[in-house]
Parts: structure tokens; sequence; C-alpha cells
């Protein structure tokens, strides 16, 4: 009973976890995207390179959230 009761709430964080990656991971290219655009539109005030620096490294790690997440879930069908 314990094992069982084990492995379902494994299964439902590797859920959680899993939607919850690629969420943010959305979230974080959106923010980039909004940085770099704010400054090519002049609606931020910040130097081109730390905007362009913030905003890629913010899509950049919000791409590698948005792959692991589809990787868990399509990696986990392998198995």
């Amino acid at each position: 009973m314990e094992r069982e009761n084990g492995i379902e709430q494994n299964k439902t964080y590797r859920s959680f976890r899993t939607s919850l990656d690629m969420g943010m991971g959305v979230i974080y290219v959106l923010c980039g995207s909004m940085v770099i655009y704010g400054r090519y539109f002049g609606t931020m005030e910040l130097n081109a390179k730390v905007a362009y620096i913030v905003g890629g490294l913010m899509t950049a790690y919000g791409v590698f959230r948005v792959y692991r997440g589809v990787n868990a879930v399509f990696g986990s069908k392998k198995q």
C-alpha cells in the first residue's frame, strides 16, 4: 500500500514539475522578449548592451525550461 502511494505521488510530482517547467519557460521567453523589444521601441531606459544581454539570457533560459519539460513528457514514454 505504501509503495503504491509513493509511486502515485511521484507521478503527480513529475507531472506538476513538467507543467511548471513549460509554463515558467514560456513566461521567461515572454519577459526576455519584452526586455529586448522594450529597449528597441524606447519604452525602457536601459543601456542597449544590458537590454540585449538580459533579454537574451532570459529567452535562452526560457527555451531551456520548455525543452526540459517537453523532454520529460516524450522521454518518459520511451521507458
